[in-house]
């Protein structure tokens, strides 16, 4: 490193800033402390004048619903308490009565309530459907690695963040590194990756005890707490939270000034953790955060399973060659021809009977016991023997003779375990009856006549052939298992298709899949001169549906709207969600006048329809058709501007617009 560098490193880092922790947050939000039944604000972070414009004088000993707004504070109240038994409670919201726009975070900390204010950043940007863009690339990959790189470039590219590592907690703790992303061409000045022996002053950084965690200046000088209690205040669950001295001492060394960690989860075990730094201090709004982590999670899912179908194929490949081994092992049987193979494993063991304990259920042939002895017999294998081989020729003399003398003559016994996947699933049991040439001697107190307590004794080769059964059905038991697993990963991938092509609040097509189909259906009409007509509309007066009802409401009237626009429309044609309020029509092989006609049925049947809680509705429309020569955009720029006439006339009607030419 540069001498100069280094000496601005160590100026930016003050000995004093870097030892005042507690009772302290991050500079980029603010916070606020209130009692558990919400009634007054006991703590605050002392530069809450900047963003909403009171000082903490002002606030401290104020009901929470003075300070932020009774609306906000009433959403946030409902919502906390729904959250999980046995989960932190967590509730968000926006706050528009504030200089900027803010979202507020609720979370408990033993027994108060802590609100978290950060900037919501820009929220007229393209990111969801940059971030339904990468779902879609990930759910399209067939590679685990290419999975974990094609995240790692996208938390890169959606963050800004130079160094972006995946990390997997392994089975004594410790983290491992899977792969890492640095920006191309800074090999020399980017950060340094975090090391994959991970000490135990970043044990707080790299911690579960948050989905996320972010540092968005670690040279910043961390903001005090005002109010009694501050320096004992619980912050481990607060995004705002400082990092402590010694973690930020380390990241010095990493020139690591931003950093974002996010945890994966496997169910409810902690899988492993994302890890991106970058040389300049960088904020990251929630919105974009609760992206990556929807994106994160997305691509573990796909990566797991992706995992399971490689482990899978390599077994079925395993099989494939284990079954051309040895030409005196017995004929390969499927488990769903159990009778047959019985047959044949009667004839070659010499057995009066055959049997099959799986999941509980018992099958066979010949003479056995019943059922319910079966599973009992098989309960105790599990118990005594695990995955070993069982016999015996004398039953009587053993504990299990007990079980079933009783129901039958049974004296010899070959269980077989069967495996799946390294654990016991199941139990082949062959049985043999006495023969009259073993019978029991006199010198035990038996009678001749009465000797049936012993079958002809199990050989090596018997053995060894019921090894060699048990294995072949325990691989028809694996490849089942794996058939099965790839069922559910087609499954999960079509869940991905539709998500990363489908609106979440509208349920309808998303920016990016109706980008796709207007270039699809121009090419088309470019192809087979057809006309093709689009429709621009958005709701009227939606933000005023947003301030009066809430956003819950707000997106209500989306869906709704959208759904009563696609009734209306042919099977050929397209809905998409444009943004925000705005949503395309895409009508093929329709003249604009047809595309004028179905814009004003559209536009007097939102004006008939009242919403519930909200009233009328109604859409200003723009019409326009396709030229030779038009291009997706001066399309939908024109259809653009025909609805901008239409909101300048009133909004409510619909405007055609002029011909390109």
């Amino acid at each position: 490193m540069p001498d100069s560098l280094q000496r601005d490193l160590d100026a930016s880092y003050c000995p004093k800033v870097l030892a005042k922790t507690a009772g302290a947050i991050q500079p980029h939000g603010c916070l606020i402390v209130v009692d558990q039944r919400w009634r007054r604000v006991i703590l605050t972070s002392t530069n809450l004048n900047r963003f909403i414009g009171q000082g903490p004088a002002d606030v401290l000993g104020r009901s929470p619903s003075a300070v932020l707004g009774s609306a906000p504070i009433s959403l946030l109240v409902s919502r906390f308490g729904k959250g999980e038994e046995g989960h932190p409670n967590t509730a968000t919201c926006r706050l528009e009565t504030t200089p900027q726009p803010l979202h507020v975070t609720a979370h408990g900390a033993s027994t108060s309530i802590v609100l978290e204010l950060e900037p919501c950043g820009d929220l007229t940007d393209n990111l969801t459907e940059r971030v339904a863009g990468w779902v879609s690339c990930i759910s399209r990959s067939d590679s685990p690695t290419k999975v974990l790189a094609l995240l790692l470039t996208a938390l890169r590219e959606l963050t800004g963040l130079e160094t972006a590592e995946a990390y997997r907690i392994g089975d004594d703790g410790h983290l491992q590194c899977l792969t890492a992303e640095n920006a191309s061409g800074q090999a020399n000045n980017g950060c340094c990756a975090f090391p994959a022996g991970l000490s135990l002053p970043t044990e707080c950084l790299l911690s579960g005890t948050t989905p996320l965690r972010m540092i968005a200046d670690t040279t910043a000088r961390p903001i005090s707490l005002t109010g009694k209690g501050a320096a004992a205040l619980d912050l481990s669950q607060a995004i705002l939270r400082v990092v402590p001295a010694h973690d930020r001492c380390w990241l010095r060394q990493l020139q690591a000034h931003a950093v974002l960690v996010i945890n994966l989860y496997d169910g409810q075990r902690r899988w492993g953790l994302i890890a991106c730094h970058g040389r300049q201090a960088r904020y990251l709004a929630p919105r974009l955060r609760q992206l990556l982590q929807l994106l994160a999670h997305t691509a573990l899912q796909r990566y797991a399973l992706l995992l399971e179908r490689e482990e899978s194929l390599r077994r079925r490949r395993f099989l494939a060659t284990a079954g051309q081994l040895g030409v005196r092992r017995p004929q390969r049987v499927s488990s769903a021809s159990l009778l047959t193979a019985a047959r044949a494993c009667k004839h070659y063991f010499r057995a009066c009977g055959v049997a099959l304990v799986y999941q509980g259920k018992a099958l066979g042939l010949g003479k056995r016991p019943h059922a319910r002895t079966l599973q009992q017999l098989a309960h105790h294998l599990d118990r005594c023997s695990s995955d070993d081989l069982w016999h015996s020729h004398r039953l009587g003399d053993t504990t299990l003779g007990k079980t079933l003398l009783p129901q039958g003559n049974f004296p010899g016994l070959l269980a077989a375990p069967l495996t799946s996947e390294a654990q016991p699933a199941g139990w082949l049991l062959l049985f043999r009856q006495p023969a009259e040439r073993y019978p029991v001697s006199r010198q035990n107190g038996d009678d001749q006549a009465g000797g049936t307590h012993e079958s002809p004794p199990w050989t090596t080769a018997d053995q060894l052939a019921a090894l060699d059964l048990s294995r072949m059905l325990s691989n028809d038991i694996t490849v089942w298992r794996a058939r099965h697993r790839c069922r559910r990963l087609h499954e999960r991938n079509a869940r991905l298709r539709h998500l990363a092509h489908t609106d979440p609040v509208s349920g309808i097509a998303n920016r990016h899949r109706i980008e796709e189909l207007l270039k699809a259906e121009l090419a088309i009409a470019q192809h087979g001169g057809k006309p093709c007509s689009l429709l621009l509309f958005d709701i009227d007066h939606f933000k005023r549906i947003n301030d009066r009802h809430g956003h819950d409401a707000g997106d209500s009237v989306l869906r709704q709207v959208a759904q009563a626009v696609q009734a209306r429309l042919r099977t050929t044609d397209h809905l998409g969600r444009w943004g925000g309020e705005e949503f395309l029509i895409i009508a093929p092989d329709c003249t604009l006048r047809q595309a004028a006609e179905l814009a004003t049925r559209l536009c007097q049947d939102r004006l008939d329809t009242p919403f519930p809680a909200v009233g009328p509705v109604s859409i200003s429309i723009g019409v326009t058709d396709w030229q030779p020569g038009d291009t997706p955009n001066q399309l939908v720029n024109r259809a653009d501007m025909a609805m901008y006439q239409a909101k300048e006339a009133g909004r409510a009607c619909v405007r055609v617009a002029e011909s390109a030419g």
